[in-house]
Protein backbone atom coordinates (compact mmCIF):
# COMPACT_ATOMS: atom_id res chain seq x y z
CA UNK A 1 0.00 0.00 0.00
CA UNK A 2 1.84 3.07 -1.49
CA UNK A 3 2.00 5.71 1.69
CA UNK A 4 0.46 9.23 2.18
CA UNK A 5 2.56 11.87 4.14
CA UNK A 6 1.16 13.16 7.48
CA UNK A 7 2.89 16.25 9.03
CA UNK A 8 2.65 16.73 12.40
CA UNK A 9 3.30 19.82 14.35
CA UNK A 10 2.88 20.08 18.36
CA UNK A 11 5.37 18.91 21.69
CA UNK A 12 4.11 15.49 22.56
CA UNK A 13 5.19 13.33 25.81
CA UNK A 14 6.87 10.12 24.88
CA UNK A 15 3.31 7.77 24.82
CA UNK A 16 1.94 10.52 23.07
CA UNK A 17 4.41 10.22 20.34
CA UNK A 18 3.70 6.41 20.17
CA UNK A 19 -0.09 6.96 19.52
CA UNK A 20 0.80 8.89 16.93
CA UNK A 21 3.39 6.66 14.90
CA UNK A 22 1.32 3.71 15.30
CA UNK A 23 -1.85 5.16 14.28
CA UNK A 24 0.05 6.55 11.40
CA UNK A 25 1.99 3.15 10.17
CA UNK A 26 -1.73 1.61 10.45
CA UNK A 27 -2.99 4.04 7.82
CA UNK A 28 -0.53 3.33 5.76
CA UNK A 29 0.52 7.36 6.61
CA UNK A 30 4.50 8.63 6.79
CA UNK A 31 5.05 10.57 9.88
CA UNK A 32 6.94 14.20 9.47
CA UNK A 33 6.93 15.39 13.26
CA UNK A 34 7.95 18.93 13.65
CA UNK A 35 7.77 21.79 17.01
CA UNK A 36 7.91 24.59 15.30
CA UNK A 37 5.74 26.15 12.75
CA UNK A 38 8.22 27.92 10.76
CA UNK A 39 9.85 24.14 10.52
CA UNK A 40 6.15 22.81 9.77
CA UNK A 41 5.62 26.07 6.89
CA UNK A 42 9.47 25.27 5.90
CA UNK A 43 8.23 21.21 5.40
CA UNK A 44 5.41 22.20 3.45
CA UNK A 45 6.83 24.48 1.07
CA UNK A 46 9.15 21.34 0.00
CA UNK A 47 6.68 18.67 0.39
CA UNK A 48 2.97 17.20 -0.83
CA UNK A 49 1.11 16.80 2.53
CA UNK A 50 -2.02 14.26 2.49
CA UNK A 51 -3.24 15.76 6.22
CA UNK A 52 -1.80 17.40 8.81
CA UNK A 53 -2.36 17.14 12.49
CA UNK A 54 -1.81 19.69 14.97
CA UNK A 55 -1.31 20.53 18.56
CA UNK A 56 0.64 23.35 19.47
CA UNK A 57 -0.21 27.31 20.12
CA UNK A 58 1.47 28.13 16.97
CA UNK A 59 -1.53 25.94 15.25
CA UNK A 60 -3.98 28.94 13.63
CA UNK A 61 -0.40 30.87 12.35
CA UNK A 62 0.49 27.86 10.77
CA UNK A 63 -3.58 26.99 9.35
CA UNK A 64 -3.67 30.43 7.86
CA UNK A 65 -0.69 30.78 6.05
CA UNK A 66 -1.16 27.40 4.46
CA UNK A 67 -4.72 28.51 3.67
CA UNK A 68 -3.74 31.23 2.11
CA UNK A 69 -1.91 29.33 -0.61
CA UNK A 70 -4.16 27.73 -2.82
CA UNK A 71 -1.74 24.42 -2.69
CA UNK A 72 -2.76 23.79 0.63
CA UNK A 73 -6.67 25.54 0.53
CA UNK A 74 -7.80 21.73 0.77
CA UNK A 75 -5.17 19.98 3.09
CA UNK A 76 -7.33 18.02 5.38
CA UNK A 77 -5.98 19.29 8.95
CA UNK A 78 -7.05 17.83 12.52
CA UNK A 79 -6.26 19.24 16.20
CA UNK A 80 -5.18 17.11 18.63
CA UNK A 81 -7.02 19.28 22.11
CA UNK A 82 -6.32 18.04 25.63
CA UNK A 83 -9.95 18.13 26.20
CA UNK A 84 -12.78 17.90 23.91
CA UNK A 85 -14.83 19.96 24.39
CA UNK A 86 -17.04 22.76 22.72
CA UNK A 87 -14.42 25.19 23.26
CA UNK A 88 -12.01 23.27 21.90
CA UNK A 89 -13.95 23.01 18.84
CA UNK A 90 -14.70 26.44 18.32
CA UNK A 91 -11.28 27.21 18.73
CA UNK A 92 -10.17 24.76 15.95
CA UNK A 93 -13.19 25.28 13.68
CA UNK A 94 -12.10 29.53 13.89
CA UNK A 95 -8.67 29.19 12.46
CA UNK A 96 -9.87 26.27 9.77
CA UNK A 97 -9.29 22.57 11.21
CA UNK A 98 -11.85 19.93 9.79
CA UNK A 99 -11.71 17.98 13.11
CA UNK A 100 -11.20 17.88 16.92
CA UNK A 101 -9.60 14.64 18.57
CA UNK A 102 -7.89 13.75 21.77
CA UNK A 103 -4.47 13.39 22.66
CA UNK A 104 -2.80 9.85 23.15
CA UNK A 105 -5.51 7.87 21.67
CA UNK A 106 -5.03 5.58 18.36
CA UNK A 107 -8.75 4.53 17.51
CA UNK A 108 -10.34 8.80 16.78
CA UNK A 109 -6.75 9.19 15.02
CA UNK A 110 -6.77 5.98 13.18
CA UNK A 111 -10.17 6.20 12.25
CA UNK A 112 -9.67 9.77 10.66
CA UNK A 113 -6.67 9.22 8.61
CA UNK A 114 -8.39 5.73 6.77
CA UNK A 115 -10.76 8.15 5.73
CA UNK A 116 -8.81 10.60 4.10
CA UNK A 117 -8.43 11.07 0.44
CA UNK A 118 -5.87 8.70 -1.12
CA UNK A 119 -5.31 11.20 -3.72
CA UNK A 120 -3.62 14.36 -3.95
CA UNK A 121 -5.73 17.66 -4.09
CA UNK A 122 -6.48 19.55 -7.04
CA UNK A 123 -7.91 23.23 -6.92
CA UNK A 124 -11.61 23.38 -6.43
CA UNK A 125 -13.84 24.35 -9.11
CA UNK A 126 -15.75 27.87 -9.58
CA UNK A 127 -19.06 26.57 -10.63
CA UNK A 128 -20.50 28.65 -7.91
CA UNK A 129 -20.01 31.86 -9.28
CA UNK A 130 -18.08 35.10 -7.48
CA UNK A 131 -18.03 35.81 -3.92
CA UNK A 132 -16.80 38.89 -1.51
CA UNK A 133 -15.66 38.98 1.82
CA UNK A 134 -15.31 42.42 3.11
CA UNK A 135 -13.44 41.42 6.93
CA UNK A 136 -10.52 42.86 8.24
CA UNK A 137 -8.92 39.73 10.80
CA UNK A 138 -6.80 37.88 8.46
CA UNK A 139 -8.18 34.99 10.18
CA UNK A 140 -11.42 34.90 9.22
CA UNK A 141 -11.26 36.25 5.95
CA UNK A 142 -8.62 33.25 5.19
CA UNK A 143 -11.56 30.25 6.65
CA UNK A 144 -14.20 31.75 5.31
CA UNK A 145 -12.48 31.99 1.83
CA UNK A 146 -11.63 28.53 1.96
CA UNK A 147 -14.98 27.22 3.03
CA UNK A 148 -16.38 29.22 -0.10
CA UNK A 149 -13.97 28.31 -2.40
CA UNK A 150 -13.77 24.86 -1.57
CA UNK A 151 -17.93 25.26 -2.53
CA UNK A 152 -16.93 26.25 -5.81
CA UNK A 153 -16.99 30.36 -5.36
CA UNK A 154 -14.23 32.55 -6.75
CA UNK A 155 -13.40 34.65 -3.88
CA UNK A 156 -12.14 37.82 -3.69
CA UNK A 157 -11.45 40.18 -0.57
CA UNK A 158 -12.04 43.65 0.79
CA UNK A 159 -10.57 45.25 3.73
CA UNK A 160 -12.10 48.78 4.13
CA UNK A 161 -15.65 49.91 4.23
CA UNK A 162 -15.13 52.15 1.18
CA UNK A 163 -13.77 49.08 -1.35
CA UNK A 164 -16.67 46.82 0.32
CA UNK A 165 -19.38 49.25 -0.64
CA UNK A 166 -17.94 49.57 -3.85
CA UNK A 167 -17.37 45.96 -4.72
CA UNK A 168 -20.40 45.02 -3.64
CA UNK A 169 -22.37 47.01 -6.40
CA UNK A 170 -20.70 44.86 -8.95
CA UNK A 171 -23.28 42.86 -11.03
CA UNK A 172 -21.23 39.96 -11.45
CA UNK A 173 -20.91 38.74 -8.24
CA UNK A 174 -23.37 35.91 -6.43
CA UNK A 175 -22.54 36.46 -3.09
CA UNK A 176 -21.40 39.06 -0.45
CA UNK A 177 -20.02 38.57 2.93
CA UNK A 178 -19.95 41.32 4.95
CA UNK A 179 -18.46 41.52 8.94
CA UNK A 180 -20.98 43.92 10.73
CA UNK A 181 -17.48 45.95 12.32
CA UNK A 182 -16.45 47.16 8.83
CA UNK A 183 -19.54 47.63 7.95
CA UNK A 184 -21.81 48.82 10.61
CA UNK A 185 -25.09 49.72 8.42
CA UNK A 186 -25.35 47.36 5.87
CA UNK A 187 -28.75 48.01 4.68
CA UNK A 188 -27.97 51.06 2.72
CA UNK A 189 -25.45 48.65 0.82
CA UNK A 190 -27.56 46.40 -0.19
CA UNK A 191 -30.14 48.42 -1.25
CA UNK A 192 -27.36 50.19 -3.24
CA UNK A 193 -26.33 47.24 -4.29
CA UNK A 194 -29.92 46.14 -5.79
CA UNK A 195 -30.37 49.54 -7.50
CA UNK A 196 -27.16 49.06 -9.89
CA UNK A 197 -28.65 45.70 -10.20
CA UNK A 198 -27.05 43.23 -8.16
CA UNK A 199 -28.72 40.09 -7.41
CA UNK A 200 -26.14 38.92 -4.87
CA UNK A 201 -27.07 37.35 -1.57
CA UNK A 202 -26.04 39.44 1.37
CA UNK A 203 -24.15 37.72 4.69
CA UNK A 204 -23.85 39.84 7.36
CA UNK A 205 -21.14 38.66 10.07
CA UNK A 206 -22.07 40.40 13.66
CA UNK A 207 -21.38 39.56 16.97
CA UNK A 208 -23.96 37.39 18.47
CA UNK A 209 -25.65 40.25 20.90
CA UNK A 210 -26.63 41.79 17.64
CA UNK A 211 -28.25 39.10 15.26
CA UNK A 212 -31.65 39.70 16.59
CA UNK A 213 -31.33 43.27 15.85
CA UNK A 214 -29.87 42.82 12.89
CA UNK A 215 -32.33 40.05 11.58
CA UNK A 216 -35.35 42.56 12.70
CA UNK A 217 -33.74 45.36 10.28
CA UNK A 218 -32.94 43.19 7.21
CA UNK A 219 -35.58 41.05 7.20
CA UNK A 220 -37.89 42.60 4.73
CA UNK A 221 -35.18 42.54 2.37
CA UNK A 222 -34.54 39.96 0.08
CA UNK A 223 -31.43 37.50 -0.43
CA UNK A 224 -29.91 38.97 2.76
CA UNK A 225 -28.97 37.04 6.13
CA UNK A 226 -27.14 37.68 9.49
CA UNK A 227 -25.09 35.02 11.35
CA UNK A 228 -23.17 34.35 14.15
CA UNK A 229 -19.39 36.43 12.91
CA UNK A 230 -18.01 34.15 16.22
CA UNK A 231 -18.85 30.60 14.94
CA UNK A 232 -17.36 28.51 12.75
CA UNK A 233 -16.99 29.96 9.33
CA UNK A 234 -19.04 26.87 7.63
CA UNK A 235 -22.15 28.72 8.97
CA UNK A 236 -21.79 31.46 6.54
CA UNK A 237 -21.71 28.51 4.02
CA UNK A 238 -25.02 26.93 5.73
CA UNK A 239 -26.55 30.84 5.44
CA UNK A 240 -25.88 31.01 1.98
CA UNK A 241 -27.21 27.53 1.09
CA UNK A 242 -30.03 28.73 2.12
CA UNK A 243 -30.26 31.74 0.51
CA UNK A 244 -29.65 30.12 -3.00
CA UNK A 245 -32.27 27.70 -1.92
CA UNK A 246 -35.06 31.00 -1.96
CA UNK A 247 -35.01 29.84 1.42
CA UNK A 248 -37.31 27.33 1.07
CA UNK A 249 -37.79 24.67 3.71
CA UNK A 250 -39.57 21.41 3.08
CA UNK A 251 -38.92 20.08 6.75
CA UNK A 252 -41.77 20.13 9.56
CA UNK A 253 -39.38 22.05 11.74
CA UNK A 254 -36.95 24.15 10.75
CA UNK A 255 -33.57 23.69 10.64
CA UNK A 256 -30.75 25.40 12.87
CA UNK A 257 -27.27 26.39 13.43
CA UNK A 258 -26.33 25.18 16.81
CA UNK A 259 -22.74 24.25 17.80
CA UNK A 260 -22.16 21.68 20.55
CA UNK A 261 -20.39 18.48 21.39
CA UNK A 262 -21.84 15.31 20.59
CA UNK A 263 -20.88 11.79 21.39
CA UNK A 264 -22.01 9.45 19.27
CA UNK A 265 -21.56 5.59 18.74
CA UNK A 266 -23.13 2.41 16.78
CA UNK A 267 -26.15 1.49 18.51
CA UNK A 268 -25.09 -1.95 20.91
CA UNK A 269 -21.19 -0.69 20.48
CA UNK A 270 -18.92 -0.09 23.43
CA UNK A 271 -17.27 3.18 23.08
CA UNK A 272 -17.98 6.83 21.75
CA UNK A 273 -16.64 8.76 19.03
CA UNK A 274 -16.84 12.65 19.28
CA UNK A 275 -17.98 15.26 16.23
CA UNK A 276 -19.72 18.61 16.95
CA UNK A 277 -23.32 19.59 15.73
CA UNK A 278 -23.76 21.81 12.47
CA UNK A 279 -27.59 22.34 12.31
CA UNK A 280 -30.12 20.59 14.20
CA UNK A 281 -34.09 20.37 14.16
CA UNK A 282 -36.99 17.98 16.24
CA UNK A 283 -36.57 15.96 13.71
CA UNK A 284 -33.39 15.35 12.59
CA UNK A 285 -29.60 16.54 13.63
CA UNK A 286 -26.13 17.41 11.57
CA UNK A 287 -22.69 16.20 13.15
CA UNK A 288 -19.80 17.59 11.60
CA UNK A 289 -16.68 14.49 11.66
CA UNK A 290 -14.49 12.84 9.74
CA UNK A 291 -15.14 9.61 10.95
CA UNK A 292 -18.84 9.42 10.11
CA UNK A 293 -20.54 5.75 11.89
CA UNK A 294 -20.70 2.81 9.95
CA UNK A 295 -23.76 1.56 11.78
CA UNK A 296 -27.36 2.71 10.18
CA UNK A 297 -28.33 2.46 14.12
CA UNK A 298 -26.62 5.09 16.17
CA UNK A 299 -26.77 6.34 19.84
CA UNK A 300 -25.91 9.90 20.80
CA UNK A 301 -25.79 11.97 23.23
CA UNK A 302 -25.84 16.19 23.27
CA UNK A 303 -26.85 19.10 25.40
CA UNK A 304 -30.39 19.97 23.70
CA UNK A 305 -30.53 23.85 22.49
CA UNK A 306 -31.00 26.27 25.36
CA UNK A 307 -30.44 23.29 27.92
CA UNK A 308 -27.58 22.34 30.21
CA UNK A 309 -29.35 18.79 30.34
CA UNK A 310 -27.58 15.90 28.45
CA UNK A 311 -30.62 13.64 26.68
CA UNK A 312 -29.38 10.00 24.32
CA UNK A 313 -31.27 9.74 21.76
CA UNK A 314 -31.75 6.52 18.84
CA UNK A 315 -30.80 8.12 15.17
CA UNK A 316 -30.89 6.26 12.17
CA UNK A 317 -27.90 7.19 9.57
CA UNK A 318 -29.56 9.21 6.71
CA UNK A 319 -26.41 10.05 4.44
CA UNK A 320 -22.81 10.01 5.45
CA UNK A 321 -19.98 12.58 3.86
CA UNK A 322 -16.44 11.77 3.32
CA UNK A 323 -13.72 14.53 3.13
CA UNK A 324 -13.53 14.49 -0.81
CA UNK A 325 -11.53 16.07 -2.99
CA UNK A 326 -13.45 15.13 -6.05
CA UNK A 327 -16.62 17.21 -5.47
CA UNK A 328 -17.35 20.85 -3.98
CA UNK A 329 -17.99 20.62 -0.47
CA UNK A 330 -20.90 22.60 -0.18
CA UNK A 331 -21.16 21.17 3.06
CA UNK A 332 -18.80 19.94 5.85
CA UNK A 333 -18.19 16.46 6.29
CA UNK A 334 -20.04 14.25 8.69
CA UNK A 335 -23.15 12.81 8.57
CA UNK A 336 -27.34 13.27 8.99
CA UNK A 337 -29.35 11.42 11.14
CA UNK A 338 -33.11 10.82 12.02
CA UNK A 339 -34.24 10.70 16.02
CA UNK A 340 -36.36 7.98 16.09
CA UNK A 341 -36.33 6.92 19.99
CA UNK A 342 -35.00 7.70 23.18
CA UNK A 343 -36.39 8.10 26.76
CA UNK A 344 -39.90 10.29 26.90
CA UNK A 345 -38.09 12.76 28.80
CA UNK A 346 -35.02 13.00 26.99
CA UNK A 347 -37.36 13.09 23.26
CA UNK A 348 -39.58 15.97 25.44
CA UNK A 349 -36.19 18.21 26.38
CA UNK A 350 -34.98 17.89 22.90
CA UNK A 351 -38.03 19.09 21.59
CA UNK A 352 -38.22 22.00 23.99
CA UNK A 353 -34.70 23.11 23.64
CA UNK A 354 -35.38 23.29 19.68
CA UNK A 355 -38.48 25.20 20.40
CA UNK A 356 -37.41 27.48 22.77
CA UNK A 357 -34.22 28.51 19.79
CA UNK A 358 -36.69 29.19 17.27
CA UNK A 359 -38.89 31.15 18.98
CA UNK A 360 -35.32 33.17 20.15
CA UNK A 361 -34.51 33.45 16.81
CA UNK A 362 -38.08 34.47 15.31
Amino acid sequence: MESRSLLVLGKFRREERAALAVAAEQAAFELHAVDTSDEASDWLSNHDAHGALLESEQSEALAVEARSSARHVRLPMLALARSVSDLAFNDAFSWGADDVLPFGEVRPLLTRLRNLPREQAEPPKTGRGNALIAETDRTRRTVVARVLRNAGYAVTFAVTSEDAAAFAERVDLNLVVVNAELMPSARPVVERARAAGSNANFIICCAPRDLRVAREGLQDLNGVAAVDGFAAPENVLFASNELRAGAVNNRKTPRLLYGTTVAFRGAGRERDDLGFTYNVSSGGIYVRTLAPPDDDETWIELRPPRSDRLVRLVAKIAWRRRFNHNENATVPPGFGAQIIDGAKADIEAWNAGNAAMAAALG
